[in-house]
Order: C-alpha cells, then sequence, then structure tokens
C-alpha cells in the first residue's frame, strides 16, 4: 500500500509541475512594469554585449572569411596563385594581389 501511495504522490507531483510551467499568460514587450523588468533586465542581450543579430552577423562574417581564406590556401598549396616563373618572356603581374 505504501509504494502505490508514493506512487500516486510522484505522479501527482510530476503532473504539476509540467502542468504550472504552461501558462496562459503571454510574453508582453511592452509591459514596463518592475515585476516584468525584475525578471529580465537585459531581455535583448544574448551575451554580455551582444543581441542575437551581432552574434547572427559576427558568424556569417567568419564563415565568409573562412571560405575566401580556404580558396587562397587551396592556390599556395597548389601553386596556382601566380603565374609560372618558367617563362623567357616578362609575365605582368594581375593587378589586386601585391606580392
Amino acid at each position: 500500500m505504501t509504494y502505490r501511495m508514493a506512487t500516486i504522490a510522484s505522479a501527482t507531483i510530476v503532473s504539476g509541475l509540467l502542468l504550472a510551467g504552461c501558462s496562459s499568460k503571454s510574453y508582453d514587450p511592452y509591459d514596463v512594469s518592475w515585476d516584468n523588468l525584475q525578471k529580465d533586465l537585459s531581455p535583448e542581450l544574448r551575451t554580455e554585449t551582444e543581441r542575437n543579430e551581432d552574434i547572427e552577423v559576427a558568424l556569417s562574417l567568419m564563415e565568409d572569411q573562412n571560405e575566401r581564406m580556404f580558396w587562397g590556401d587551396l592556390g599556395r598549396a597548389f601553386h596556382t596563385d601566380h603565374p609560372s616563373r618558367l617563362s623567357p618572356f616578362p609575365v605582368p603581374g594581375r593587378t589586386g594581389r601585391p606580392r
């Protein structure tokens, strides 16, 4: 009998906790009451100094830069980043790529 009561009690507690998490009150961004502000003093910040948009921009820039550096690394690895120096004729340099 004790095991059955403990099972019922634990099931009641778990279901009460699960139902307590489902609140019908929705988040109102225009609610500037002290109780709402006290819950989250910096709602738009994800890190100490950045918003979600700032993090996404930084990640996009990093991916773009890494991809461009990857292709530059491949060009240097396969020696396709500069013309052959075996030609007996002078080879003009490409513009935009300082050597």
